[in-house]
């Protein structure tokens, strides 16, 4: 019994138990387990993770090969197995390899290749090479196998070799002879992998053993290493490659798993460290005078820079020592030496070296005019070898500059050189700009009159075409002869290139048929000739890389240029002949008759022939018929001209127009620009000949001709053209050849002329950017201030086209040049189609055709800007003065080189020496001429542009080193240069290579808390790919021990850089550097890394063919969309919405995985009364706690489960990570729409853990949940929904404390999610929660609490002040002696509604107040009295007991809904009218949002209870019914039984009365009486008619129309007026009726003539609305905005243009937008605007098409504001203006274009200038305004505005001037911000004595007695220690105290001065704090000697300081002391008291 007592174990036990034989039962056991395990992230195998490493040493021989398999069975399917690789690992090394079974040999190296399988290769290579120092050579020999097994199966990218290299001569000097075997076989599998870089490794080996290795190595030399096991994330490339069925299809894996990977013998090596080698004297004996001194030190460098590999280190004086012999030195042998050196250090050094490259280059160059061989050769050497250190890109200007040497051996050495450098170079290096530069110079060196300079020069251009091809070069090399040409090509078939130019492959597929493509050549007699055709390229396989093109001149596939076609000049007399020949000689000569009409009649067949004529059509003699000979383009009569304009744009467009054909009639067109008559259409001619010849050519052309006119209409209408043709063609002119003429039309006296030069500069500008504002500088300030105005018109309106930061993409170009392909007429290139001849989009070729606007910004604006080379200005003296030991030398030298920039302005990339020396300088022991050298960076960084990135490897190690200073300023300083530096050079210069990574190698805490951030900031803009994986992978260990810091800001600024660099090198990429990490820290590093993985970006979406595989989803049913993915439902699915009563819940379409729940996110079910049944039954705890405990998120948990909630939606909701949070929210929020009941039933859970989400320290998730929560209760008041008890206690307790959150974007929401609450729940249960809120420490929340109170006063009366009002409202009496100035506001301003409605009750509520509490209720009750309207109060709502919804699947929506039922019969014509509209329900849910919207906001005229309903109104209810009814079945109603509206409104007939009914709200429904029946019967007739115009049948539609528009148009007033209290009835359903159109008929072809008819009708019928103004100033300010929405839907929707009369439509929608802009009351106008433009931000659509037509509409509205001021209420616009604000702070618009962010700024700006200071009274009325975003910028708007004084309406109405005001309204602020600004300076600490002297002066100024004497002593301590900061003395006491301290202090100021002056009289002595606010009261009195009356300044001053606000104590203690002195002396004490304060005023004023 005892051997199988432990089968009852479980599992875990038994594989530890110790008898052996349950082990291997357990083991056994395990291996069938884990199989069946389908989840790798189960918790099961948590369990058996921990004992993994005692499973591999399992004392028991036969246990443990049975353990071996168990832990293989683990590995392969445990995802925790990764975390017990190093024990595993080191346990099988230890204990598993030495034994002697076989098996157990075999099942270690399974486990140890698995281990590699998943990833932990590192870690198993290490624990294997540890194995090697085993005393045991079994187990040596063991671990060389595995690791040669994993050489061979993995590869080397995945088994290191250098690791490996390291231990060759270890093994194979090991005693024991299998070791040394293993070993060799290890090397041979080495080198079958990186073949002969092993063979440098093999020098320490014996020879013997190189022999016997060769050998081996021959045996395997050809054969091809293959990687035959992939690791889990190359498991793609494995199926590729299994998939590959031949050699081309998987070439591209091939480069990936190919054997014979490149591997550079060096790097296994290690580096050398070479200037530790260099003796102490070196530098001496280098620059010693002695050249045998010289050359010994050469002798010595040497030999240590033939190291293969050298150790990075500082080589800026070696390299400078040695740049300086070769420059200088003149002795032959050490200029040799120094250039082998050169050499030995750039192949030494590498990419290391580039930081020198191209400064050596230079002067390598320039040296090659010594003659000596010796020399020659060594500098070859020596450049040669620096060019492998950088690019060609970078040595570019030097080449050029060395090629426009005057010595003949500089040019032929250079272009030599070149010609080698190209032999390194591939076609993707070599870019078209490259090429352009390079060819352009070698043929000017190939005229050369030296021959070896042109047989360099033509070397270097036949290796030139070998690598790019003839299609490339061709073009740049012009007009080069055939014998030259014929020596290039001759030369390139002999060049042999060192680099594999790899090819494109073309799939065998058959090519589609297509023309063949042919190079065109026209010749004089406009015959073409064209060469051998060539099929046209396979498609390429789908790479990113570009093909290039082959030797024989193939080109390359990424460009191609489009066909020039050229002509011969031809003579007059030969083209009259060739175009007799084509149309006959008959109308040739009658072309020139004197009789106009002959010419017509000549010109009309001309214009008919050249419409049918081909392609190849004379060309240049059609033209030079028409346009010259005579009269040609002179012709006199208007008519004649405009068809010889015609002829040619014909010409033009249709045939091979040349440059020789433009040139023949180009000027005569120019001077007809300016033709009143033809000018456009010479301008239409000019366009089609810019396509024909292209812009580029063109543009600068017609511009001189046109200013060689001197008419200034042609150079108006020339400049026109070009900024039309820039816009539609993109910049493709150069810009310089076009400034000239700009500034010519700038400086014309002409207005016109200039104004278009201006428009032509905003245009340019666009493409250009701000480098063309540079040029323009000298210009009059005038013309700059109107170019500047038009940059910035141009970029609003265009900025959705600008990036953030870096670069920009340009307007897309809707023309192009048209190429010509073959046969066939090319079209104008343009957005649309593109006709046979043109170059195919998809073709790759068509890239390049011609250069784009970007290439020309990108590369011509650099060039543009002319620069200054400072090189000689920075002389040897200058340097030497920066290295001096005089610091004042020191700083002198700097301003001198500050100077030197300033005064150049743009400045080359050669600095000379200077960046050496400046480096030095940013290294200076004075920290202040380190600062100095900082700001002399950041000018270079700015003047040198992007040039300056040659220099970062020099000058950048010192900005870092300061970078880590310990002094704020100095940081501070650094950084800015930094950023400033990199937004001019590239990203790749300044984070690959060592610059960055040495910085923080030895970086202080300061430097890496910096470095981080910005690292992380640099990588997120950069794209990815774009930067090299190894170099940025030097970065992952130094972040990985920032994780580790002590210091918190680095460990902070570690974690941010992580995901940047993880997008960069991805996840496996950032897990391979976590070998090295200590294990303690590994478990946390792992989890950062986890974290961050979960942000990455989501992989590619599936295949067309795998979504085709997809299931499709069930007809009918609307699927849930989800974050992860999925179907969208189909369109037929979602044209009608099924009723949520009886539709299921909606199908998951979330991806299905093993850990994905796919079951709906909210189960619907009954359960909710059951929760509060036990919690009421107190069986769970009841949701109520100051913190949230863990026991109450265990029951919400447990809830959950119970209720059956998604189980992901669970995990992710109770995660510790907040970003499971917000995904969480995120799919609550897609899920809402389409599942509400789901949510309702729920809806007591999630409202419990959303406010679990209040008590978050993340913002982000609270505002998502406030998102959220805001959705939901919108739905849920929509629907009717009355919130439970149970719900509402558990939530509005916590969302009244976010009341008090300092952020308005949570505050906002949660005031918002309460009025949205009280919608479903009675008031008077919400107001006790904000009573409770009022308890609360918080000021903030105290304040939100009764404001929140006042509007549930206001809006529902007393019954809010619970539990009675006079309890409640002595509560918020108590408010008012708060100390926060808002809360006692909002306290008073609740009591003063309570006023309103109780009257004088209110005192008997709030009891006993003291004087001073009760004397601001009085007076707010008084200022509040004036200013208030009466106000309407709304019928309380009847308070509904709710019910809980029984939730189940059949159950009715209406189960908590209160759904009245209309007493009386139903009405059949309503019926009628609502069956008209069924069909409306196909039109989505806009329908029923719209008519919802209107029925909430439109009046509502009862009369009372009983009042009946019209018959002909239309019953919302039926509608809404039958709008969400799922019977398809049509009521049907004759039309023909509907009476006409004429007959209708003149016939008086006498209707039964009807019984009572609910009426609804929106419509006029009357008590009938005989007074009004006539009335009465008209509204019923037109409540018919209109309900007909939403009807689904045209021809009722418009017969409606028909009959409103007549009756709109009747010169009868009486008439037309019924109509008045119908406008937004009529517009709400034309609203209705245009959507429908929209939705439904568009789709339909054949119902295309109907929707022209209905949009034709309800356009004309709106037009005529608003046509009238009575009419028209009735719209809503909603319903106009319904109707602009869909009028701007309609406008963009391509369907529109495509009607038969679309152009027609389009433009009348336009001008109906206009017309009701124009027409309607301004103020709902404008609102109606604004509020459009709030919903389009909110939906995310303000940078698409509609966003942009709302954004115009805006625009429109603003500029008819200033006509337009009478009748504007400017509270509703600041209200929503405010409203704008508040949901999108200003913060939030820095990811997304603010072109609205700015067009609300526009408005503001506008307000404020048309009304001056006027706005700010207005801000009172709004909500939160004061402080908010809203307030500040009117304030500093008014500021600016300040000096031209009030706005135009504020002088009208003789408003205070602004700065007056706002100094009133903004005092309380002042004192505070500027002590707060004070703060921010951080100034001078001072010592303790000082502090405490500083702080017994506050105590006299706070006692009364000694206030005076405190005041002098405070003036006389600031005048000792100006540095002195008294803000945190200011800051301590109240504002009121702080304004009197500073009143104080310029009192005693003043009097010192007028003692200092000799003045005898002096100020009234203040003696109390009571005369302080009086000094602010500005008094105007008359002249001195002017009559006095005491009363009159008294009742003055009484008023003044009644308005400001102060007190009547401070009041009447002014006045005593004013009437204390003698009546003689009163006026001269009052004048002056009034010139003190006005003072003190006027410098309060300045600060």
């Amino acid at each position: 019994m005892e051997d199988t007592e432990y089968l009852k174990l479980p599992l875990e036990e038994r594989c530890v138990h110790k008898l052996w034989k349950a082990r291997v039962n357990g083991y056994e056991e395990c291996i069938k387990y884990f199989s069946t395990i389908t989840d790798e992230k189960s918790p099961e195998f948590n369990k058996f993770a921990p004992l993994m490493k005692k499973l591999v040493t399992d004392s028991n021989a036969v246990a443990q090969e049975k353990a071996l398999e168990a832990v293989l069975a683990f590995a392969e399917n445990a995802h925790i197995a990764a975390k017990c690789a190093t024990d595993v690992a080191s346990g099988i090394v230890a204990k598993a390899l030495g034994g002697p079974r076989r098996g157990t040999h075999d099942n270690a190296e399974a486990v140890l290749l698995m281990y590699c399988e998943i990833e932990k290769y590192a870690i198993v290579q290490e624990e294997l090479i540890k194995g090697f120092a085993a005393k045991n050579p079994k187990v040596v020999v063991a671990c060389v196998k595995i690791l040669t097994s994993a050489l061979r199966e993995f590869g080397p990218k995945v088994m290191a070799p250098k690791p490996l290299v390291k231990q060759f001569p270890r093994l194979l000097e090991d005693r024991d002879k299998n070791v040394r075997d293993e070993g060799k076989k290890l090397m041979v599998e080495m080198y079958r992998w990186i073949g002969d870089a092993l063979k440098p490794q093999l020098t320490a080996l014996k020879p013997v053993q190189v022999a016997e290795l060769e050998t081996e190595f021959e045996k395997v030399a050809g054969e091809k290493a293959v990687q035959t096991r992939f690791l889990r994330s190359q498991q793609e490339l494995k199926e590729k490659m299994a998939a590959a069925g031949d050699e081309d299809a998987g070439q591209d894996e091939e480069d990936e798993a190919d054997g014979a990977v490149e591997i550079d013998p060096v790097d296994l090596m290690d580096p050398v460290d070479i200037l530790s080698q260099l003796p102490a004297d070196f530098y001496e004996k280098l620059e010693a005078k002695k050249w045998q001194d010289r050359k010994e030190a050469m002798e010595i460098l040497l030999p240590l820079t033939k190291h293969q590999k050298l150790e990075n280190g500082d080589y800026h004086d070696l390299m400078k020592a040695l740049k300086k012999i070769i420059a200088k030195d003149t002795n032959v042998m050490i200029v040799a030496l120094s250039g082998q050196c050169i050499a030995g250090l750039a192949a030494g050094l590498k990419k290391k070296f580039s930081v020198f490259a191209v400064a050596c280059t230079e002067t390598i160059l320039e040296k090659f005019k010594e003659k000596k061989m010796n020399v020659v050769t060594a500098l070859r050497e020596a450049v040669d070898a620096i060019y492998q250190c950088t690019s060609l890109e970078s040595l570019q200007e030097t080449i050029s500059a060395a090629l426009g040497n005057k010595n003949p051996n500089v040019k032929a050495e250079t272009a030599a050189f070149l010609g080698r450098c190209f032999c390194y170079c591939t076609p993707t290096i070599l870019n078209k700009k490259l090429i352009k530069a390079f060819a352009t110079d070698l043929l000017k060196t190939l005229n050369e009159s030296d021959p070896t300079v042109r047989d360099n020069s033509a070397e270097a251009l036949a290796a030139l075409l070998k690598v790019v091809g003839e299609k490339l070069l061709m073009p740049f090399l012009g007009d080069l002869d055939n014998l030259k040409m014929q020596k290039i090509k001759e030369a390139s078939e002999k060049v042999e290139l060192k680099v594999k130019i790899p090819t494109a492959k073309a799939k065998a597929k058959p090519a589609p048929a297509a023309a063949p493509s042919k190079p065109v050549t026209v010749s004089s007699g406009g015959r073409v000739a064209a060469t051998a055709a060539r099929p046209a390229p396979a498609k390429a396989p789908p790479r990113k890389a570009k093909p290039p093109g082959g030797a024989g001149g193939g080109g390359s596939a990424a460009t191609k240029s489009p066909a020039v076609v050229e002509e011969a000049e031809m003579v007059l007399e030969a083209a009259v002949e060739a175009a007799g020949e084509v149309l006959g000689a008959a109308v040739v000569s009658q072309l020139a008759d004197p009789n106009w009409k002959e010419r017509l009649a000549a010109m009309d067949a001309i214009v008919a022939a050249v419409s049918e004529m081909d392609t190849n059509a004379p060309c240049q003699a059609m033209v030079l018929v028409i346009a010259v000979q005579k009269p040609g383009l002179k012709d006199n009569n208007f008519q004649v001209l405009k068809l010889r304009i015609t002829a040619i744009q014909t010409l033009a467009e249709n045939t091979k127009f040349s440059r020789t054909s433009c040139e023949a009639c180009l000027a005569e067109l120019v001077d007809k620009l300016g033709d009143l008559k033809n000018g456009s259409l010479a301008s239409s001619c000019l366009t089609a000949m810019a396509e024909a010849v292209s812009l580029e050519w063109l543009g600068p052309e017609v511009t001189t001709l046109a200013f060689k006119q001197k008419s200034p209409k042609v150079q108006e209408a020339a400049l026109v053209w070009l900024a039309q043709a820039v816009t539609d063609f993109g910049l493709i002119v150069k810009p310089k050849s076009v400034i000239a003429d700009i500034k010519k039309g700038l400086a014309h006296t002409n207005p016109g002329v200039r104004n278009a030069a201006v428009s032509l500069c905003g245009v340019i500008h666009l493409h250009m950017g701000p480098a063309l504002r540079t040029f323009l500088e000298d210009e009059k300030p005038a013309l700059l201030q109107q170019i500047d105005a038009e940059i910035e018109k141009q970029t609003m309106m265009l900025a959705r086209f600008y990036a953030q930061n870096k670069g920009r993409t340009a307007p897309a170009p809707t023309r192009k040049q048209r190429t010509w392909g073959g046969a066939g007429r090319d079209a104008r290139g343009g957005a649309g189609g593109a006709r046979g001849g043109t170059v195919d989009d998809d073709d790759e070729g068509g890239e390049e055709d011609e250069p784009t606007s970007e290439d020309v910004a990108n590369s011509n604006v650099q060039d543009l800007i002319p620069r200054t080379n400072i090189a000689a200005l920075v002389t040897d003296e200058l340097i030497a003065e920066l290295a001096d030991k005089n610091w004042k030398v020191r700083s002198e030298a700097l301003s001198k080189i500050s100077g030197v920039i300033s005064s150049a302005k743009f400045i080359t990339a050669d600095w000379g020496d200077l960046p050496g020396a400046l480096a030095a300088r940013l290294n200076d022991t004075n920290k202040n001429l380190a600062v100095e050298a900082l700001k002399v960076v950041g000018q270079l960084a700015a003047a040198a542009g992007p040039h300056c990135s040659r220099h970062t490897r020099t000058v950048i190690p010192g900005v870092l080193l300061l970078l880590g200073d310990a002094k704020v300023n100095v940081r501070a300083s650094a950084q800015s240069v930094l950023e400033s530096w990199a937004e001019q050079a590239k990203p790749k210069e300044l984070l690959e290579g060592d610059t960055c990574v040495d910085a923080l190698k030895s970086g202080t805490v300061f430097l890496k808390a910096a470095l981080f951030p910005w690292l992380a900031q640099q990588l997120t803009e950069a794209p990815p790919k774009s930067l090299n994986k190894e170099d940025l992978g030097n970065y992952v260990p130094h972040i990985y021990s920032g994780l580790e810091d002590r210091s918190a800001e680095v460990r902070k600024a570690a974690t941010e850089a992580v995901l940047p660099f993880m997008l960069h090198l991805g996840y496996e990429g950032m897990l391979k550097h976590t070998s090295r990490v200590k294990p303690a820290s590994k478990n946390a590093l792992m989890a950062t890394l986890d974290k961050a993985r979960l942000s990455l970006p989501a992989k590619p979406a599936p295949t067309v063919a795998a979504a085709r595989q997809a299931p499709a989803k069930t007809a009918g049913k609307m699927a849930r969309p989800q974050t992860g993915g999925g179907a969208v439902a189909p369109a037929a699915a979602a044209a009608k919405k099924p009723s949520r009563a009886a539709t299921a819940p909606p199908a998951s379409s979330r991806k299905g995985g093993d850990d994905q729940d796919t079951s709906p996110l909210l189960p619907v079910n009954g359960l909710k009364q059951q929760r509060a049944s036990d919690e009421q039954k107190l069986k769970v705890l009841r949701w109520d706690f100051t913190t949230p405990r863990q026991e109450f998120i265990t029951q919400l948990n447990d809830q959950m489960m119970t209720a059956g909630l998604n189980r992901t939606l669970i995990t992710n909701m109770f995660h510790k990570d907040f970003n499971f949070h917000k995904k969480s929210i995120d799919a609550l929020n897609e899920d809402l729409a389409d599942n509400l009941e789901a949510c309702v039933c729920n809806l007591d859970m999630i409202l419990r853990w959303m406010s679990l989400r209040f008590f978050d320290t993340n913002p982000s998730v609270i505002m998502k949940a406030m998102e959220y929560l805001t959705n939901v209760f919108t739905y849920l008041s929509d629907d009717g929904y009355r919130l439970m008890d149970f719900e509402a206690y558990s939530f509005l307790p916590f969302i009244v404390q976010k009341f008090g959150d300092p952020k308005d974007g949570i505050r906002g929401p949660a005031r918002n999610i309460v009025r949205l609450i009280v919608r479903i729940y009675p008031a008077s249960k919400v107001s006790p929660y904000l009573m409770e809120g009022l308890k609360n420490k918080n000021a903030r929340q105290r304040a939100e609490c009764l404001e929140a109170l006042e509007d549930l006063i206001r809006h529902a009366g007393m019954t809010v002040c619970q539990p009675s009002p006079a309890v409640a409202l002595k509560d918020i009496a108590k408010q008012i002696s708060d100390k926060d100035k808002v809360v006692r506001n909002a306290a008073l301003n609740a009591l003063v509604q309570v006023y309103f409605i109780e009257g004088e009750k209110l005192y008997k509520y709030i009891g006993q107040l003291s004087s001073k509490d009760m004397g601001f209720l009085e007076e707010r009750i008084k200022q509040a009295g004036k200013n208030r309207q009466e106000p309407t109060l709304p019928t309380p709502a009847v308070e509904f007991t709710p019910t809980v919804r029984s939730g189940g699947g059949g159950a009715p929506r209406g189960g908590n809904r209160v759904v009245p039922s209309p007493a009386g019969e139903f009405n059949p014509l309503a019926r009628g009218a609502a069956a008209a509209l069924e069909s409306n329900a196909a039109a989505g849910q806009d329908v029923n949002s719209l008519l919802q919207r209107y029925r909430q906001r439109a009046p509502s005229n009862n009369s009372d209870s009983g009042a009946n309903k019209s018959a002909f109104t239309l019953d919302y209810s039926v509608v809404e019914k039958l709008l969400e009814d799922d019977d398809n079945k049509p009521i049907k109603v004759e039309v023909e039984s509907i009476p006409d509206l004429n007959s209708l409104m003149n016939f008086n007939t006498i209707c039964p009365t009807l019984t009572s009914r609910l009426a609804q709200p929106g419509f006029t429904t009357l008590s009938r009486t005989n007074a009004n029946l006539e009335a009465e019967d008209a509204s019923e007739a037109i409540n018919l008619v209109i309900s007909q115009v939403s009807s689904s049948s045209p021809a009722v539609v418009v017969r409606a129309l028909c009959q409103l528009d007549e009756v709109i148009c009747s010169t009868d007033q009486e008439r037309w007026q019924q109509l008045v209290p119908h406008v937004d009835q009529l517009l709400v359903m034309a609203t209705v009726q245009y959507r429908l159109v929209l939705n439904t008929k568009m789709n339909d072809p054949g119902s295309r003539g109907d929707c022209v008819k209905i949009y034709r009708a309800l356009t004309n019928c709106l037009m005529t609305i608003f046509n009238r103004p009575e009419l028209a100033v009735v719209a809503s300010r909603d319903v106009m905005s319904d109707v602009w929405h869909v009028l701007l839907s309609t406008l963009i929707d391509a369907r529109l243009a495509a009607l038969d009369e679309g152009a027609q439509i389009i433009r009348a929608f336009n001008v109906l937008v206009v017309r009701m802009a124009e027409k309607a009351d301004f103020t709902s106008v404008f609102s109606a605007s604004l509020k459009l433009l709030h919903d389009c931000v909110g939906a995310g659509g303000s940078g698409g098409k509609f966003g942009e037509l709302v954004l115009k509409c805006n625009w429109k509205i603003i500029q008819m504001l200033s006509k337009r001021t009478t009748n504007l209420d400017l509270t509703v616009i600041l209200t929503d203006v405010h409203h704008f604000l508040t949901s999108y702070p200003m913060n939030t618009w820095m990811d997304r274009s603010d072109v609205p962010l700015r067009t609300i700024k526009t408005v503001i700006h506008t307000l404020c200038k048309i009304y001056g200071s006027a706005v700010l009274p207005h801000l009172d009325s709004i909500k939160g305004a004061h402080g908010s975003d809203l307030h500040k910028y009117i304030t500093k708007t008014l500021k600016k505005v300040g000096h031209e004084g009030s706005g135009d309406v504020a002088k009208e109405t003789s408003v205070p001037d602004n700065q007056n005001l706002l100094q009133q309204h903004n005092k309380q602020h002042q004192l505070a911000a500027a002590a707060s600004h004070a703060t921010s300076k951080s100034p001078k600490r001072l010592s303790k004595a000082a502090n405490n002297s500083l702080s017994e002066i506050f105590r006299k100024i706070g006692s009364k007695e000694n206030t005076k004497e405190g005041l002098v002593e405070l003036y006389e301590f600031q005048q000792m220690h100006p540095e002195a900061d008294i803000s945190p003395f200011l800051s301590k006491a109240s504002l009121f105290f702080q304004n009197y301290i500073e009143r104080g202090l310029k009192k005693v100021k003043m009097e010192r001065e007028m003692k200092s002056s000799g003045l005898s009289t002096q100020l009234g002595t203040e003696t109390n704090s009571n005369a302080g606010p009086l000094s602010s009261i500005q008094v105007s009195t008359e002249a001195q000697n002017a009559s006095f009356n005491m009363n009159e300044l008294v009742d003055e001053f009484k008023t003044l300081a009644s308005k400001a606000g102060f007190d009547n104590t401070y009041i009447a203690s002014a006045v005593k002391d004013i009437c204390s002195s003698e009546k003689s002396d009163k006026v001269k004490d009052y004048n002056k008291l009034l010139q003190s304060v006005s003072s003190i005023n006027k410098d309060q004023g300045k600060e």
